[in-house]
C-alpha cells in the first residue's frame, strides 16, 4: 500500500521545525512527494510565506521529492477545512504541530492538531519539537506502552517510519498503581506485577523484530510500578538521551480536557526531548 504524507503547515516557526520531520519521514518511506497545506491566517505575509515553502521544497529537492502545495483562503473552521482537504484513509499521514498557542494554552488540548487526531479520518502523528538540531532524524526514539491488548499495532506503521533513522528504540511499560497502595506494596505483589509488565515487554520486542526484519537498531526494555507514569517517561527519557518520545492517542485522552491537563500536557511542556502525539485510524 502506497503512503501519502500530508504536511498541515501554518507558517510558525515552529511549524518549520516540523517540516524537518514531515520532509524525513516522507525521504524514509520513499515517497515521491509530500503534500503541504496551509491555509492563510494572516500570521504570515504573502512574501515570508513564499520563502519559508521554497526552503521546505529545497529540503524536498534534497532527498528527491517533489513538495506539491496547496494554498487555501482564510477559513473560520480551520480544522474542517483540512478534514475537508486531506483524504481519508488507511493508506494517509498527516503531520501537524503541537506548541502552546498562547500563555496559558496547551500544546494539545484545544487545538486544530488534537481535533484532527480525534476526528480519526486519517492517520496523524503531532509533534513538539524541542531539538530543532535533530532535523527531523532521531536515532534514539522511545515508545511508552500502555498494556494494550494488540500490543504494538498501532505503533507499528510509525516506527516503520523512523526506521532508517532509528539506532536504538526504547520501550518502557510502566505498571501504574494507585498513589494510596504503592507505598504498601509488598515484594511478592511487586514481583509478579513486574513479571506481568516483562512478558508484555518481551512480546512486544517479538513482535517488533518480526516485522522490521535484519534492522540494525538496538532494543532496549524497561519494566517500572510507579504511582506517576509521567514522572517515570520523563526521567528515562533524559536518563537514556531520547531523541523522541512517541505516545499514542487514545479516546480517553482526546475527549477530555482534564486528562490532557494532567497528563499529556505535562509531558508535552516538561519534556527534555521531541514529543510525537499519533494515532493510527
Amino acid at each position: 500500500m502506497d503512503q501519502n504524507i500530508y504536511f498541515a503547515y501554518d507558517g510558525s516557526i515552529n511549524s518549520d521545525w516540523v517540516a524537518r520531520y514531515a520532509v524525513r519521514l516522507a525521504g524514509n518511506i520513499q515517497a515521491e512527494h509530500l503534500s503541504l497545506i496551509h491555509i492563510r491566517n494572516g500570521a504570515v505575509s504573502d512574501k515570508q510565506l513564499d520563502i519559508k515553502i521554497a526552503y521546505i521544497a529545497a529540503l524536498c529537492s534534497s532527498h528527491d521529492i517533489e513538495l506539491k502545495v496547496s494554498l487555501l483562503p482564510k477559513s473560520p473552521d480551520v480544522t474542517a477545512t483540512l478534514l475537508q482537504s486531506i483524504p481519508a484513509g488507511g493508506d494517509t499521514y498527516c503531520i501537524c504541530g503541537a506548541r502552546a498557542t498562547s500563555r496559558g494554552k496547551g500544546f494539545l488540548a484545544g487545538t486544530i492538531s488534537q481535533k484532527l487526531l480525534r476526528a480519526r479520518r486519517f492517520n496523524t502523528l503531532a509533534i513538539r519539537v524541542v531539538n530543532p538540531g535533530l532535523l527531523g532524524c532521531p536515532a534514539n526514539v522511545m515508545f511508552p506502552l500502555a498494556g494494550h491488548p494488540q500490543k504494538f499495532k498501532a505503533a507499528m506503521p510509525f516506527l516503520l517510519m523512523f526506521l532508517p533513522c532509528l539506532h536504538k528504540l526504547t520501550l518502557l511499560r510502566i505498571m501504574t498503581v494507585h498513589p494510596l497502595l504503592f507505598r504498601y506494596l509488598s515484594v511478592v505483589r511487586s514481583r509478579a506485577i513486574l513479571q506481568r509488565g516483562t512478558r508484555y515487554v518481551q512480546e512486544t520486542m517479538a513482535e517488533i523484530a518480526r516485522e522490521t526484519g535484519n534492522s540494525t537498531f538496538t532494543m532496549e526494555d524497561h519494566v517500572r510500578i510507579s504511582d506517576d507514569w509521567v514522572k517515570e517517561i520523563l526521567i528515562l527519557a533524559g536518563k537514556v538521551q531520547t531523541g523522541l518520545i512517541l505516545l499514542g492517542a487514545s479516546d480517553r485522552f482526546l475527549e477530555s480536557r482534564f486528562y490532557f491537563s494532567s497528563k499529556i500536557e505535562q509531558i508535552l511542556r516538561q519534556t527534555p526531548c521531541d514529543v510525537g502525539i499519533y494515532r493510527k485510524i
